[in-house]
């Protein structure tokens, strides 16, 4: 009887649906022979359109097509009968049989799990568990595995939601990546249309200047060719006056040395233009920098130490040697001439321009809100304050990679903070090029740094197209 038990068991498993785990309803067959409810396979497959996938063994089915299975419809219907309270009763009654006593497993013990007979509910190892009837048992675990059961089913159901969404990512990705190939092709298609027009025009001008430079020197080839006639027309006049007498020569040599003093002709010397291909600005990444992450920074006059005077639109600081009558504020500095910027930084990608002109000293960067105000050393990187400075006729940036080389005044400096890769760099404007960087790991709020030297020449944070 066991045995027809179990078999009866293994039907009804068979009966039921791989998706839900509840008896198959309106069963179809897919092309790898598993079987599943209409709704269930439907709902599986929704959002998908290249392939389909068998819940069960992944196979990949062509077009999501199935067929009905009206035989194991009935065969189900044949299951659920045979699952009914009253058949399920009778079939225990009969088949479900203690091991050890022939009696029937009417008790479940909960800490073990077991069917139990009333004599092993006797016995020493089951003492003091909590054992109750079969009926309330599978009652109560039947519940359990209801809950366990809708759980899985939205596991199951979020899961074939995300599958579904990471198989349109590939297409996403070919439709960014061919944007991006358009963007870059057209690109370059507009930089080799430059270039050709750089090289025509370049060469045009070097023609040009060739035959300007032929015609000067067939010029003063003549020129020396019509030296070269006088001296001849001298040296005859010379033998010629050599040959008279004492009297007829020296009545013409006043003639002849007025005569002899024609200079002769510089020597042209060839000299060609160095020719150069600018890049227009639209091919420069230091250009992309300032079109998208470009900010207005002015100047906090609240921080500004006694000496120094901020303008009214807070755009240009000046050294005054006779100290401004300002409140004493904690952010204020007073043991360096230094005034810091707005706004504050806290992340993201931010530049601006400074112009520093023919200063003899100054110092433009970025730092920390909470530097120290009073301390009179320069601060350094480890302290929060990154900056690219002129002091003692000499450029610096401790810290930074590679070392300044800045060797021209009336410059504009810019600042571009990138608080996402952490690094600050710094570019001369007037030759579009980087000077240095520095990298580090950035927490709390940053602000622009500006020191000003002990002389009267302002220092001004550009606006727009000012610096330009």
């Amino acid at each position: 009887m066991a045995a027809v038990a179990a078999a009866v068991a293994g039907f009804q498993a068979e009966a039921k649906c791989p998706i839900c785990l509840d008896y198959l309803r309106d069963p179809v067959t897919i092309e790898c022979g598993h079987n599943f409810c209409r709704s269930c396979v439907q709902q599986s497959w929704a959002d998908l359109q290249d392939s389909f996938p068998c819940p069960v063994c992944r196979y990949r089915c062509e077009e999501g097509h199935f067929r009905s299975n009206t035989q194991l419809g009935r065969m189900v219907e044949i299951a659920r009968l045979l699952h009914s309270p009253r058949g399920n009763k009778k079939g225990q009654e009969e088949t479900s049989l203690c091991d050890k006593h022939s009696q029937v497993l009417s008790a479940f013990c909960e800490e073990d799990l077991e069917m139990l007979c009333p004599l092993c509910t006797q016995a020493p190892e089951h003492h003091g568990h909590h054992v109750r009837p079969v009926e309330e048992a599978a009652s109560h675990h039947r519940k359990r595995l209801r809950s366990y059961m809708e759980a899985l089913k939205k596991r199951l159901a979020d899961l074939q939601k995300l599958i579904s969404i990471q198989r349109k990512k590939p297409l996403e990705l070919r439709e960014k990546v061919e944007n991006q190939r358009q963007e870059l092709s057209s690109e370059f298609e507009h930089l080799n249309q430059f270039l050709d027009r750089e090289e025509h025009a370049m060469l045009s001008r070097l023609d040009e200047e060739e035959k300007d430079i032929e015609q000067k020197l067939s010029a003063n080839i003549t020129a020396f060719s019509n030296y070269l006639s006088t001296l001849k027309s001298q040296l005859s006049k010379v033998i010629e006056l050599s040959g008279l007498s004492e009297v007829e020569m020296l009545s013409q040599i006043k003639v002849f040395y007025r005569s002899e003093n024609e200079a002769s002709p510089s020597i042209f010397s060839i000299h060609l233009r160095r020719e150069a291909c600018s890049f227009p600005p639209q091919y420069s990444a230091l250009e992309r920098i300032i079109r998208r992450f470009k900010v207005d920074v002015m100047l906090d006059p609240e921080t500004a130490h006694p000496n120094l005077m901020v303008s009214e639109d807070k755009k240009c600081v000046r050294f005054t040697k006779r100290k401004q009558k300002v409140r004493a504020l904690p952010r204020r500095f007073t043991g360096r001439p230094v005034v810091l910027g707005f706004p504050y930084f806290h992340s993201g990608r931010h530049f601006w321009e400074v112009e520093v002109g023919d200063k003899s000293e100054w110092a433009v960067g970025v730092c920390k809100d909470s530097l120290p105000t009073k301390a009179r050393r320069p601060p350094s990187p480890w302290q929060g304050c990154w900056t690219v400075r002129l002091q003692d006729s000499g450029y610096d940036a401790p810290g930074a990679v590679p070392a300044p080389l800045l060797d021209v005044k009336d410059r504009v400096i810019g600042v571009f903070l990138d608080c996402e890769l952490g690094e600050i760099s710094f570019y001369d404007m007037a030759e579009k090029s980087r000077i240095c960087t520095f990298s580090d790991t950035f927490s709390g709020p940053l602000r622009p740094y500006f020191r000003v030297g002990p002389d009267s020449k302002p220092l001004r944070v550009c606006t727009g197209a000012d610096c330009e």
